[in-house]
């Protein structure tokens, strides 16, 4: 009787621990962020820390022939897609709008923003000095 109690103990956790292993999205919440911002009147960039609202979704891809994809929560169109999956140190990379790297094993993720002070005022009236501010993100994701 006992052996059997401890199989299905032991039948459960493997289930449970499988399922986690095979999740098949994420959320992740940024807790602290950082970047650059345009002072107009000095004409000139400067450091500064913005409100870590960022939250990101990342999932299964839907189009072939990336694995996965990441959203900003809210948004429909995915900003980053990840050519590959996890690899075996559990790292999973990927990039487009902005760059993510993400670890389920610790379930942290590093987010970057590239877009202002090297692309600004290149001439493309869509981007005017300032009008971008390149931003770091960190923080953590949960299994959904």
């Amino acid at each position: 009787m006992i052996a059997v109690r401890h199989a299905i103990c032991l039948l459960t956790t493997l289930l449970v621990a499988t399922s986690v292993y095979a999740t098949d999205s994420y959320l992740c919440v940024a807790e602290m962020t950082t970047g650059f911002t345009y002072d107009a009147t000095k004409k000139s960039w400067k450091s500064a820390d913005f409100r870590s609202e960022k939250k990101l979704a990342i999932t299964r891809a839907k189009q072939k022939p990336y694995a996965w994809e990441a959203k900003e929560v809210g948004d429909s169109r995915p900003a980053a897609t990840c050519e590959r999956d996890f690899n075996e140190a559990g790292n999973l990379f990927c990039s487009g709008v902005f760059d993510l790297r993400f670890n389920k094993r610790q379930l942290r993720f590093l987010y970057v923003y590239p877009i202002g002070y090297w692309s600004d005022d290149s001439g493309n009236p869509a981007y005017r000095e300032g009008d971008n501010t390149p931003a770091l993100a960190i923080g953590k994701c949960r299994a959904l």
